[in-house]
């Protein structure tokens, strides 16, 4: 096998980087070749970022959401990808078939290789049913694939409401320690044995398919690391989101060694963290006076901060900036990528395989091969870049200066973003890792930077974007 693609919708971080000694077949991945925590589509808001959705299309085709215009997984058809290109389709055209697995996308169609989907309906409200069963769907070229399962494939499960707890959102904000009846691991033992079962079960099938129809390039999704986290991360060094990880590890391994591929990649496209860390700062007052929803959140002492979700179970994490990108086998250098963001995914992908990019992509090749590369023009060195300075001046509070502050960067590609603001919002931007410095009001300096940028918001007709002043 060429490449094993492995996909983790929402891995963390700070989680398999900073924690990697606890996930071995992860770290030897890491220890041997490329890894890098790229910058995805993502805002620091409770509400109203780029979705999930978003984020893996701009993956499958190397554009960015305002071109490719996807939102939902749930409700698209594979047609609707594959008007764009996806790397699959540049892999078939380039002469390499492809097997990709666990696609949430409807009616799947005919590629050289084939197109396992896996969809389920979400669950949106508190009822009593905490199952979504999931359906598999084939194109009628590969019908005979359906014979490789013997079983239903394992139902997405939800945690419990609240009121299956015995509890109310009411009772748990007025008093938070309650907090502890739901955040607890036999709580989330179910959640966790119901993603081992996912996972042997596409991994049993991945394994018979590979044996019987071999295709070079295998790629697989899981979304439920994405669901864990929101529910599990109640606390930082979780024990549960470890207990998670390490499963995946353990299954990343046992792919690798039954394939044995030439290149093995790992991503997510995005990560998670605590809504506390939208508004990270030492001052409590000034925490909570930045927290745009600060009256409708449970604010628990461990200073993580909590909602009840749409579903009725109860909501720890919010996406974060960050997603994973790691990489090792034949042409890979072992080195960590420090400016790599979601669009350069697919051109690194196709430069694996040596393939050109197609035209229309702003993406780049990163730096990671030890080889010539064969899209030369693509290819993005950290040390050749040179970056402009910006200023960005805080107009409105920090939750719309966040925004806007994240479109500027999506924008800007080689910037180096300043804020200018109220002294006592500081060290929030400054944990921003899309800032790269603060400077106050008092002591602003227009003639210090190349360009000067400020937000604008209208509350009535919700329009919001930046205007360049210098």
């Amino acid at each position: 096998m060429k490449a094993l693609i492995v996909a983790a919708d929402a891995i963390t971080p700070e989680y398999v980087v900073e924690k990697r000694k606890l996930f071995p077949n992860i770290n030897n991945i890491m220890e041997h070749g490329a890894m890098c925590t790229y910058s995805g589509y993502v805002q620091r808001g409770y509400s109203g970022s780029y979705s999930s959705g978003q984020n893996w299309v701009s993956i499958y085709t190397g554009l960015p959401p305002k071109e490719h215009g996807k939102n939902r997984q749930a409700s698209l058809k594979m047609r609707d990808i594959c008007e764009f290109e996806p790397f699959w389709q540049i892999l078939n055209k380039n002469g390499l078939t492809t097997g990709l697995w666990s696609f949430r996308y409807s009616e799947p169609i005919e590629i050289d290789g084939y197109i396992i989907s896996s969809r389920y309906e979400p669950i949106f409200t508190p009822q009593d049913i905490r199952e979504a069963p999931r359906t598999i769907s084939v194109s009628e070229k590969d019908k005979q694939m359906l014979r490789l399962f013997d079983s239903a494939p394992p139902p997405r499960l939800y945690p419990k409401t609240l009121k299956q707890h015995g509890l109310t959102f009411e009772k748990v904000k007025e008093n938070p320690e309650l907090v502890d009846i739901v955040a607890n691991e036999a709580t989330f033992q179910p959640m966790l044995d119901n993603f081992e079962a996912e996972l042997r079960f596409w991994f049993n099938a991945m394994t018979k398919a590979q044996r019987d129809i071999p295709v070079d390039v295998v790629y697989f999704f899981t979304p439920s690391t994405d669901i864990l986290t929101h529910f599990i991360l109640y606390s930082d060094n979780n024990p549960i989101l470890i207990k998670a990880y390490q499963l995946l590890d353990n299954y990343i391994g046992r792919f690798v060694e039954e394939f044995k591929p030439d290149i093995t990649v790992l991503m997510s496209d995005h990560g998670q963290q605590n809504f506390k860390y939208i508004v990270d700062c030492s001052n409590p007052d000034t925490q909570r006076e930045a927290f745009s929803e600060r009256d409708k959140a449970i604010w628990l002492k461990n200073g993580y901060i909590a909602f009840e979700a749409l579903n009725g179970g109860l909501l720890f994490t919010t996406h974060t900036l960050k997603g994973v990108f790691i990489a090792s086998g034949n042409g890979i250098k072992n080195v960590q990528v420090s400016e790599m963001r979601t669009l350069d995914i697919y051109p690194t992908l196709l430069e694996i395989f040596g393939i050109e990019i197609p035209e229309g992509r702003n993406g780049f090749v990163v730096d990671i091969f030890n080889r010539p590369v064969t899209n030369s023009g693509k290819l993005l060195k950290s040390s050749e870049i040179i970056y402009a300075s910006i200023a960005l001046i805080q107009a409105h509070e920090v939750s719309i200066t966040d925004i806007i502050l994240n479109e500027l960067y999506l924008e800007k590609r080689f910037a180096r973003i300043t804020v200018v603001g109220e002294a006592k919002y500081e060290e929030i931007f400054r944990n921003n890792p899309r800032v790269f410095d603060f400077v106050s009001y008092r002591k602003f300096d227009a003639s210090d930077f190349d360009e000067v940028f400020c937000g604008f918001y209208n509350k009535a007709s919700k329009q919001m974007n930046h205007i360049r002043v210098k």
